[in-house]
């Protein structure tokens, strides 16, 4: 065999070698990453514009969200979305896993009253009016045919709306309360069910609390504390205090709970209106309470956050910060949660009191509260009626 042939085929059974080898070769999928799994999360704003995912455990940041203007409204998560609104009238929907914008929707006033669902329907309020948007912050129209998605109070809403059956449980409503000296019930087409007037003026900026289908509780600048019934708004019985309340009652085992600017915090008889017992503070309160095991907790502007108990009212604990606490805190896994004007947040043992982990710096004044997202339900300070969805 010449030379020439011999290379001819030696060249021919390497390229055969070459292509067995090809056609062994495995075919690889392309590497993408993983989907970052859904934890659970906390979430809080203040007045430096910026809204905060933290872990509640550890409250390391997971990722921040700078909006337009300060953030004065307690968030809403639903859905693994997270809905914030801003003093400059912004709303926004945002990833709650990513901190990415979803969407948003501007109006003309400061949004500060907390966004809450009916089903579906999200409401929020901005200057004198409620809207009715869709989740994806587009209009819902409750009567199509007139394009209504909006109720105009006649007065600013400077509290958040709740939702409940009135007495009977045969329909749920919408309450609202107003600076306009207003209570009013709306049902789902955004009529008015009824009005609430008290007979003494006073601008409400305490949040209604709707309790067993039968009573809301509100408190007013005027110093009183308002039982009125859901069926009707007509007044049941009213409790006055010493200066305005500005902190939103909550009512459990029988006992209204709220504080006043007249530096007390007060348990109110459900029934009758009664003093049951008060405690007094070094200043005004209006962080509205929570309520966790057999007590009650809340900040005042004195600076401390105090742990009470809600049978006899003796002080279990306080804690001194150092600024005043206008946050209503939130109660999770056996801690207590809050913010202060001290641009700090914190967590502390709700049985002793005792820091959990070192305050996180939100580096800006905290007037709203914090939301924990827990992936099955989400807990929200009681200023939202302590409702978990």
């Amino acid at each position: 065999m010449n030379l020439r042939k011999r290379y001819c085929i030696l060249a021919a059974s390497a390229m055969l070698a070459i292509t067995g080898l090809n056609s062994c070769k495995k075919d690889y999928s392309p590497d993408t990453p993983l989907p970052v799994t859904y934890s659970q999360s906390l979430f809080v704003g203040s007045d430096n514009q910026i809204i905060y995912a933290l872990d509640p455990i550890s409250l390391e940041k997971k990722w921040k969200f700078s909006a337009d203007g300060e953030i004065l409204s307690t968030p809403l998560v639903k859905d693994k979305v997270l809905y914030v609104g801003t003093s400059k009238g912004t709303l926004y929907s945002i990833n709650a896993q990513t901190g990415v914008k979803i969407n948003s929707i501007s109006y003309s006033n400061a949004i500060i009253g907390t966004p809450i669902f009916r089903g579906d329907m999200l409401l929020v309020v901005e200057g004198t009016k409620l809207h009715t948007l869709k989740a994806d912050l587009t209009d819902y129209y409750v009567l199509p045919s007139t394009n209504t998605n909006v109720f105009d109070m006649g007065g600013s809403i400077n509290s958040s709306p709740a939702i409940h059956n009135i007495a009977g449980g045969f329909q749920k409503a919408i309450f609202i309360s107003g600076m306009n000296n207003n209570v009013v019930a709306l049902n789902d087409l955004l009529q008015v069910l009824w009005t609430f007037t008290p007979a003494e003026p006073g601008a409400f900026y305490s949040s209604p609390c709707v309790v067993n289908d039968s009573f809301v509780y509100v408190g007013n600048d005027n110093g009183n504390v308002y039982a009125i019934k859901s069926l009707n708004g007509t007044q049941k019985w009213s409790f006055t205090t010493g200066a305005q309340v500005r902190s939103s009652p909550i009512q459990i085992g029988g006992n209204v709970l709220v504080g006043s600017d007249d530096r007390n915090f007060y348990s109110v008889d459900s029934a009758t209106g009664l003093l049951r017992w008060k405690v007094q503070t070094g200043d005004a309160i209006q962080s509205s309470p929570v309520v966790f095991n057999q007590n009650v907790y809340f900040g005042s502007y004195d600076s401390k956050f105090y742990c009470i108990d809600i049978i006899d009212g003796h002080v279990v604990w306080q804690v001194p910060t150092q600024a005043l606490i206008k946050s209503s805190p939130v109660a999770f896994n056996g801690d207590i949660y809050f913010g202060g004007f001290d641009k700090l947040l914190y967590r502390l043992d709700a049985t002793t009191g005792a820091q959990r982990v070192t305050p996180y710096r939100i580096n800006g004044q905290m007037a709203t509260s914090p939301v924990i997202d827990d992936i099955s339900k989400v807990y929200v300070p009681s200023i939202s009626g302590d409702y978990r969805y």
